[in-house]
């Protein structure tokens, strides 16, 4: 049978598609691993850095303590600002897939100067998550570790510390074997302490019934601590977008990326709402001194043995975080080498695996900083990188309400401006800075100024880095803002 002439030039033009001049040979970020992360994990990693599980285990105690009646609310307002944020940053993710992710957005949209500021509240962010990471995976780890001897010295400083070097290697070594190994993996964590938490929380629900509707009473609510609590809600949240970054490396970035985003704050408001609904209940028998964490076992459980299963739980959900927010950074540092703004070899990807081992690399040293240096002063690990991210949190808060506020820019250059993601991007930025603000007046009232300072450092040494790079590296400037675009082997037949 004679095939008709059309189906036989489509044909042709499939076998020996014509040369598109303005489609490029290969990416900027050629070398990573593009189009190969499932949405699952990617959606996985994003869960992974806010580490809703450890997060659902204490933050209802802390909530219900810090304010009161009305802590519903706080909750309610502080994963209802996380959502605006996540269908802000959508916006960008649904039409760029950059390593970069949040400063990238701002470059395209208010150039290289803000972009740099973003980029670099981000190296301090996720900087300082991985370092918490390691530093709460040694303590936590030590503290199951001693719980299963009780009446025996705790563990001492050097084990801690080999502890960390531990995490710290597994960590890296996960990530260089190639970004679906790191993403799979995180994956299946979070789902198993998922289970491990609903299990938890359907015991104590079983065990002590379900709370009255008086926790939803208002009376005595003191709207300064609401607004308090809702700080506390979106800083646990702080991290949702780590996905962004490896938008380049995802099967479907424009599909993907946003879904995980917004899954993963949904998760965490979910688990959040069944922990406070059984957390309500779980009041200590007279006689029986618990902390918070143990509550969540009956009081015929022995604490050493509640202290076990909890810190071990805790333990691998804060190393799934330091996994998490170590693949995100790396990507920023990957993104920042490739355009010039720091040394070439920091982007350099594995041959094989395709990960970024020049940014993976350069991030172990700082990762165990904070709880070497703890270790060496004689101190606790956990603390000082507990102060350092609380601090970071307020600093991320005015990186996120720059994102907000560039989006109606962005959108413009596009020629996409509509009212919708206008009136989103608005009410994101304000009620953001808001809430910075009362993070702010509660900690400088506290007599701790340490987040508006690093706020400010982190400003100044923006500044300065910018005006170095346009003294000394004007094209690193121009370059800024690089993205995974299409290639020829994307188009049909090649």
């Amino acid at each position: 049978m004679k095939r008709p002439p059309g189906v036989r030039a489509l044909e042709q033009a499939i076998a020996h598609p014509p040369a598109v001049p303005q489609v490029r040979a290969e990416s900027d970020l050629v070398g990573l691993d593009r189009r190969s992360v499932l949405a699952g994990d990617l959606a996985g990693l994003s869960v992974a850095v806010i580490a809703p599980a450890a997060s659902a285990l204490s933050v209802p105690f802390v909530l219900m303590g810090v304010v009161g009646p009305g802590a519903w609310l706080s909750a309610v307002l502080g994963f209802a600002l996380a959502l605006m944020l996540a269908g802000v940053f959508s916006q960008f993710a649904t039409r760029i897939a950059a390593a970069g992710s949040m400063y990238t957005w701002v470059t395209r949209s208010l150039g290289p100067f803000p972009g740099l500021l973003v980029g670099t509240s981000m190296l301090l962010g996720y900087g300082i998550l991985v370092a918490f990471g390691v530093s709460q995976t040694i303590r936590r780890s030590s503290e199951a570790v001693a719980s299963t001897s009780a009446g025996e010295p705790g563990v001492g400083p050097w084990p801690q510390w080999w502890i960390g070097v531990v995490a710290l290697v597994f960590c890296l070594l996960v990530s260089i074997r190639g970004v679906r190994v790191a993403t799979r993996l995180a994956f299946v964590v979070e789902s198993a302490l998922v289970m491990g938490l609903l299990c938890l929380v359907s015991l104590a629900i079983s065990r002590e019934g379900l709370p009255s509707p008086a926790i939803l009473s208002l009376e005595g609510a003191d709207p300064w601590r609401i607004i308090l609590g809702a700080t506390i809600v979106l800083g646990i949240t702080v991290g949702f977008e780590a996905s962004a970054a490896l938008a380049s490396e995802a099967e479907r970035p424009f599909w993907s990326v946003p879904r995980a985003m917004t899954g993963a704050v949904l998760v965490a408001a979910a688990l959040y709402v069944v922990s406070f609904l059984a957390a309500s209940t779980l009041v200590p028998a007279p006689g029986h001194a618990r902390g918070p964490a143990q509550r969540w076992f009956p009081d015929t459980v022995d604490a050493h043995v509640a202290d076990v299963v909890l810190s071990s739980l805790l333990a691998v959900s804060f190393l799934a975080l330091t996994l998490g927010a170590w693949n995100a950074l790396a990507r920023v540092v990957f993104s920042f080498a490739r355009e010039g703004i720091l040394p070439a070899a920091l982007g350099r990807t594995h041959p094989r695996w395709a990960s970024p081992v020049g940014a993976l690399l350069v991030i172990a040293p700082f990762a165990i900083a904070p709880a070497t240096v703890t270790l060496l002063a004689g101190r606790e690990v956990g603390p000082l990188s507990t102060a350092l991210l609380q601090s970071a949190v307020f600093v991320l808060f005015i990186a996120y309400a720059l994102v907000a506020l560039s989006l109606p820019v962005f959108l413009s250059r596009l020629d996409e401006l509509t009212p919708g993601p206008v009136a989103l991007a608005v009410a994101a930025v304000l009620l953001t800075l808001a809430l910075a603000v009362v993070d702010t007046v509660r900690d400088v009232g506290d007599g701790d100024p340490s987040g508006l300072a690093l706020a400010g450092g982190t400003l100044v040494f923006g500044g300065l880095w910018f005006c170095w790079l346009r003294a000394h590296r004007r094209r690193a400037l121009r370059r800024m803002g690089i993205h995974d675009e299409t290639i020829r082997t994307d188009l049909l037949g090649a």
